[in-house]
């Protein structure tokens, strides 16, 4: 029998580097459907998949419904979906200290009341976070950032654990966060923690708090709300809230680990302009979601900025001039509509709402027909068993609360409206 020839290291490597290559194209033009963490293909096959989905619901329409549930005031500060149980769960804030909290089961459409067994402060946590490898929802600390303990939901049980994070932490210390699939962590977002020397992710392959240098980053207290992560760039955006005013923002470099400073370049800025973001991936951008960003009350400018993923720049485009200060509190990306709605906070009694039209960057008024109070909602989260966007309550507290579906039968991923791009409350 012949022996097979023996193949040189380099020649190893040439067909190991060909083979990569091939791979590649293979996912930049199968559409293939992208894993929780995203590391199975890339930004082409991204936009592959969900390109003929637009295509063919490119007329589909959408409504503005409701829902029931009934909470204190002041009850949710954003949602997070749970791909494994089907299940949206709303952060606790104004409800921490409430010995029942709330979810959704998207599979009927109910609200469900649950008793949590945690101790809680009241306005506890400010946005959450899904970890893919652990099956879990951390919730971003807020008030609760000085207690001992921190929660997640185990979304293999329900259950919703304690953990001693063994960290130094103020109170208001973090609004939001966002999922580095590269490195495994998840990043708080620093609100009133934004001017201390470190500050601290989730280690999603341990389970613990790790704190870390932020670059002695020049930012101001109340700094930022909200993150969001930008799979080109490798890099998690914070929200300028505060910071806004300020000529210096920040992002994480998810390949390093560091907090870069970089220069924006706009003065047309009101201090607490953002409230969250949301990723548009047919146009490789990140739309910070204005707060007090078109404040009718001080000299408003129509401006409102985006994040130009393709090459970090931040780019002013024309917004609105709303109604009421801070508007909004969060965006939703439906995937079927290709649109980015924008969740309605001191706006919510406004007789128009607003989305950003994802083919062409303009910002779109729409009648709701709800009869709702003012500061309702603070962020949602998009189901996409139902193709149902669920807003999360604030003042909002009696019942019919808000929802909006679109009309199509299309069925998007589980795996990827729960991963690092589109699982973003705030």
């Amino acid at each position: 029998m012949k022996s097979l020839p023996v193949l040189s290291s380099d020649t190893q490597l040439g067909i190991q580097q060909q083979l990569r290559k091939l791979y590649k194209r293979i996912v930049e033009y199968s559409g293939i459907i992208p894993d929780v963490r995203f590391n199975n293909t890339n930004y082409q096959g991204l936009r592959n998949y969900l390109d003929p989905i637009h295509r063919r619901c490119e007329k589909v329409g959408f409504g503005v419904g409701r829902y029931n549930g009934v909470i204190t005031t002041w009850g949710y500060y954003g949602s997070v979906y749970s791909p494994t149980q089907s299940r949206v769960y709303f952060v606790p804030s104004g409800e921490g200290n409430q010995v029942q909290w709330h979810y959704v089961d998207c599979e009927t459409g109910n609200l469900v009341a649950y008793t949590h067994g945690a101790t809680a402060v009241q306005y506890a946590y400010q946005g959450g976070v899904y970890s893919p490898t652990q099956n879990r929802i951390y919730f971003v600390p807020a008030v609760q950032g000085p207690q001992a303990n921190w929660h997640y939901v185990n979304c293999n049980t329900g259950e919703i654990v304690a953990y001693a994070h063994g960290s130094s932490a103020t109170s208001y210390a973090y609004a939001g966060g966002a999922y580095s699939p590269t490195q495994n962590r998840i990043y708080f977002a620093p609100y009133y923690e934004s001017d201390q020397a470190v500050w601290h992710y989730i280690d999603c392959d341990t389970g613990d708090v790790v704190e870390y240098t932020n670059n002695n980053a020049t930012s101001v207290q109340y700094a930022y709300n909200g993150a969001v992560y930008s799979p080109t760039q490798n890099r998690i955006y914070l929200v300028p809230y505060k910071q806004a005013l300020e000529s210096i923002w920040h992002y994480i470099d998810c390949d390093t680990g560091e907090v870069v400073a970089y220069e924006h370049g706009h003065s047309d800025l009101y201090i607490n302009a953002y409230a969250g973001g949301v990723y548009s991936p047919t146009q490789n951008r990140i739309y910070f979601v204005s707060f007090n960003q078109g404040n009718p009350f001080s000299e408003p400018t129509t401006n409102w900025h985006y994040v130009d993923c393709d090459t970090g720049e931040i780019v002013a485009y024309e917004g609105v001039i709303t109604v009421n200060s801070y508007t909004y509190v969060g965006g939703v990306y439906n995937p079927v509509l290709n649109k980015c709605f924008l969740i309605p906070y001191g706006g919510t009694a406004a007789s128009q709402w607003h989305y950003i039209d994802c083919t062409d960057g303009s910002v779109v008024a729409y009648e709701h027909g709800q009869v709702l109070a003012d500061y309702g909602y603070n962020g949602g989260t998009y189901d996409p068993i139902s193709n149902i966007i669920y807003m999360s309550p604030a003042v909002q507290a009696t019942a019919n609360w808000s929802k909006i579906q679109d009309y199509s039968d299309v069925k998007v991923s589980r795996s990827l409206m729960s991963g690092a791009l589109f699982n973003v409350n705030v």
